[in-house]
């Protein structure tokens, strides 16, 4: 850059830029306020400062631990200014995983946020080390503050006047590649074939290697092309590609505040934004999106199949030239990494004039390996490799050697020298195949790692150490996967296992080790089937598992099984047991209760498979989380009984959750010749229907308007406003308060019988038909009814079909259209605000769709319950502005948090005069 660019945007945020000038003088006040707080910790006199002295070529090490935001660079850059190592650690992670790495990398200090500071101290506390915690605010606010840096030998004043991108050049730093290259400048960890996570040291050659690759020899980053800095950047590929690579190079960031559609749209706008990188599932999202909006016209339709075939840039762009806009009209390369990205959605992109660049790399190359060339984008192909990245096939696995390989992993040399060979290849673990002009495409795994079909890597060692600490019953585990379960396969422990057939000590092995283990653990890694093994796991003469053999014996417990059922089929129309079993048409086995029957009926039905009462309905069924809650609401439902989905693995078996369904079930009630008694459906059993589920299939075909339903479904709403206006003196404010863009969830209070008409009757003639509503199913029971339903963008709740209906909902905001969902479930009977259920704030939190709350004022009195007509008092209409699940709020704590944070707004809003 010249002197003149230095007033440059550096960053852009949703309400101001940072000059790369301005940019230099927050990192100098950051390396002052580290810089003092390490030398507290240096030793001053004798023998501990000829000690220090003899040990100066020891870095000093910082941990940043925060979510993204602009102090993040700050913090990061005055690490390095400092002549310190960083390390970066996931704003998400557990107080043991901080700790973790506090004992592991044994860090000096570490700048936290105040959604992680509690998190850091918790941490420390636990490992007994000295660490200073430094707020990751705190120079912030002494530059705001007018406030002066203290160490003028470190950050020399006149340095910002001749050449102030010296305020960011460091003898070893990237800004300008000088000095000893092969110095340790960052550390990040990862969980590698061991299970426990490593550092990778990466030097600033490895940095600089990818970055040249990307800049020089391949121009991508330049002066002109700002980038988005949207993915948690504690990982190498976001770090390096939206934070140093951009403004190393001129171009700067523009920060996005979250992952919500309309955030990131508005930052590609407001920030020009040239390159964006993400992973596949936001890519996914968005094709999906502009996909269906195209799919709505016949023309928009024929012009996409005519890009698609003709497969010309200019057409696309041309013809598309709306959607580029959209996203703010620079964006030149839409970068993914992190995974493969599917042939379908990058040839859209392509088809739709965005230039799609992937790659592929790993964590130890600084992460590029290999990555598409402008204008060489070939779907499933990861492209050449780095310009300066040698590759080489050793028996099907890919080996990269450049100057971008990792010094190795911190403290273990001997883990080092198990994937850098002695000819200084590495051994990625996956298989590939190299055409002609040197592309790459990745064909498979040889790692140990399990991925989930939802993206969730799994550590099979990990489990199998767990389970073996139940020694007592087990001899030596194995976890595998068959199709998205993990299987255990246990050898029992001799001693123990004498005198019991192989279904008691299966039955045993549930209740004593796979229970208890599950209880301890996130759904993904819960263990949803064993299988008894007597005998030795394959292993190499090294003692290494072969788990490529465990399939051989997966295969040969399902055939030894169906051989002893006598043919017992899966498709769940034959069974045979023990005469309390139940088929899957629901016809009664001699002995069963009515109870029974109905919820094994149930269960088949959801499941498609044979239900036993002394199955499990982890361990034999594999029902997940959305299955729990599909069962809670039926069992609630048809017997009035509450059976927690978070307790139903508490249960033996089928049976003994039959039995404690019976016993709370209130005698006085009567039970129809089935069995069952319809209640009406309440959304608040339905709350954490998609908590811990990272991926979802689609639903049925959404409900839909065109045409004349379209027409008509503006004119009512436009029909209800004049009427409100007229009749009630309607006031509608905040309606700023909507994204948009993006998906939105409107969450109105509930007072009268046209509460629905009221959230969406200020919206524009076209803008209503993207919001879509909900009602149970015996508001529609008419086959008219329903009909009208489907052509008006109504989702029905259907009792029987819970989950469909929950998942429906989660299309609806996946396509990018809005959803209103009454939180109070139904109307106030006095006046008073209900209480809140939580589903709008479920499908909020594990979709990242942000709530616009409604306060809707003056409509009970105009129309309560039992009146027909609404009479001709005031009413108010306020839009708030919209909110998310706190950052530092997980799981399930997050919905309950949100829900009541939505709740208090509007009770406020409606105490207001």
């Amino acid at each position: 850059m010249t002197i003149k660019d230095y007033h440059k945007a550096a960053i852009i945020t949703p309400d101001h830029e940072v000059s790369y000038t301005e940019l230099m003088q927050y990192i100098r006040v950051y390396a002052d306020v580290l810089k003092r707080e390490l030398d507290k910790a240096l030793p001053k006199t004798g023998a501990e400062k000829d000690a220090a002295t003899n040990a100066k070529h020891e870095k000093k090490k910082v941990l940043i631990f925060s979510e993204n935001r602009e102090e993040w660079v700050y913090a990061f850059y005055a690490i390095w200014l400092c002549d310190a190592i960083v390390i970066t650690v996931d704003a998400t992670s557990t107080v043991a995983d901080v700790a973790y790495i506090m004992r592991d990398s044994g860090a000096d200090a570490v700048w936290v946020s105040p959604g992680t500071e509690a998190v850091a101290r918790q941490a420390l506390s636990e490992t007994g080390q000295q660490m200073k915690v430094l707020s990751i605010e705190e120079g912030r606010k002494m530059m705001d503050d007018g406030g002066r840096m203290r160490d003028e030998s470190l950050l020399d004043s006149s340095s910002s006047t001749n050449n102030p991108s010296s305020l960011l050049s460091h003898p070893s730093s990237p800004m300008t590649f000088e000095g000893p290259a092969d110095e340790t400048a960052l550390i990040i960890y990862t969980s590698g074939t061991t299970g426990s996570p490593k550092g990778v040291m990466l030097s600033y050659e490895n940095m600089e290697a990818n970055i040249r690759g990307v800049a020089d020899e391949v121009p991508i980053f330049n002066e002109q092309r700002r980038t988005l800095m949207l993915l948690p950047v504690h990982h190498v590929l976001p770090l390096m590609g939206s934070v140093v690579a951009p403004i190393t190079r001129g171009g700067g960031i523009a920060i996005s505040p979250s992952m919500t559609g309309p955030d990131i749209m508005k930052t590609l706008c407001k920030g020009q934004v040239a390159i964006f990188i993400g992973v596949p599932r936001l890519w996914q999202t968005l094709f999906t999106g502009i996909k269906k909006k195209i799919d709505e016209k016949w023309i928009t339709r024929a012009l996409f199949n005519l890009c698609a075939r003709v497969q010309s840039r200019a057409l696309s762009r041309f013809i598309f030239k709306s959607v580029r806009d959209k996203m703010g009209g620079h964006l030149d390369y839409c970068v993914s990494g992190g995974a493969a990205l599917d042939r379908e959605i990058g040839n859209g992109l392509k088809t739709l004039g965005l230039d799609v660049l992937e790659g592929y790399g790993m964590t130890e190359t600084a992460p590029i390996i290999a990555f598409t060339r402008p204008g060489d984008y070939i779907p499933g192909c990861s492209g050449k490799p780095l310009p300066s990245v040698e590759v080489k096939l050793v028996n099907g696995e890919l080996c990269a050697k450049g100057k971008n390989l990792m010094l190795g992993y911190y403290n273990r040399p001997e883990e080092t020298a198990q994937v850098i060979d002695e000819d200084g290849f590495l051994h990625t673990g996956d298989l590939a195949s190299i055409d002609s002009e040197g592309r790459i495409t990745i064909t498979g795994r040889t790692k140990e790692i399990i991925v989930l079909s939802n993206g969730k890597n799994v550590q099979p060692n990990e489990i199998e150490f767990q389970l073996e600490k139940y020694d007592a019953y087990v001899k030596e585990a194995a976890v595998t996967e068959d199709g998205d379960q993990l299987v255990a396969i246990i050898v029992p422990q001799e001693a123990w296992a004498q005198g019991k057939s192989t279904s008691d000590m299966e039955q045993l092995l549930k209740e004593n080790v796979i229970r208890p283990y599950n209880r301890t653990v996130e759904n993904y890694k819960k263990v949803m089937r064993i299988v008894v093994f007597e005998g030795d796991l394959p292993r190499t003469k090294l003692d290494k598992l072969q788990r490529f053999k465990l399939k051989d014996i997966l295969s040969e417990e399902l055939r030894v099984k169906s051989e002893e059922s006598g043919g017992r089929k899966g498709d769940g129309r034959e069974m045979k047991g023990d005469g309390r079993e139940m088929r899957g048409d629901g016809k009664e086995m001699e002995g069963t209760t009515p109870v029974e029957k109905a919820i094994i009926a149930f269960i088949a039905s959801e499941k498609k498979c044979p239900v036993r009462l002394k199955d499990h309905i982890e361990t034999d069924l594999a029902l997940d989380s959305l299955d729990k809650v599909s069962l809670q609401s039926y069992i609630e439902d048809a017997f009035g009984v509450t059976i927690n989905a978070d307790e139903m693995a508490d249960f033996r078996c089928i049976g003994d959750m039959c039995k404690k369904v019976e016993e709370s079930m209130d005698e006085s009630r009567e039970m129809k010749d089935d069995g069952l008694q319809d209640l009406s459906t309440n959304t608040s059993k339905l709350s954490s229907v998609l908590h811990n589920s990272s991926s979802l299939p689609s639903g049925k075909a959404l409900p839909t308007t065109h045409g004349v339903s379209a027409f008509m479904h503006s004119l009512y709403a436009r029909l209800f406003r004049y009427y409100f206006r007229s009749n009630n003196r309607l006031t509608i404010r905040g309606m700023e308060n909507i994204p948009a863009t993006g998906p939105v969830i409107i969450a109105p209070n509930h007072q009268s019988y046209f509460d629905g008409a009221l959230a969406v009757c200020g919206l524009s003639w076209r803008g209503v038909r993207d919001y879509y509503f909900y009602a149970t199913e015996e508001h529609v029971k008419s086959d008219a009814r329903r009909w009208m339903a489907s052509r008006h963008n109504v989702v029905i709740m259907e009792r029987r079909n819970l989950k469909t209906s929950i998942l429906q909902m989660a299309d609806v905001l996946r396509a990018g259209k809005r959803l209103v969902i009454f939180p109070e479930g139904s109307r106030t009977h006095d006046g008073s605000l209900g209480e809140f259920k939580k589903t709008f704030a479920i499908l909020s939190t594990e979709l990242n769709v942000p709530i616009v709350p409604v306060c809707i004022k003056g409509a009970y009195e105009a129309m309560p319950r039992g009146r027909i007509l609404p009479t001709p008092h005031h009413i108010t209409v306020e839009y708030l502005p919209p909110v998310l699940a706190k950052p530092e709020e997980k799981g399930e704590g997050a919905a309950e948090s949100l829900a009541a944070d939505v709740q208090r707004r509007i009770l406020e809003c409606l105490n207001r005069n």
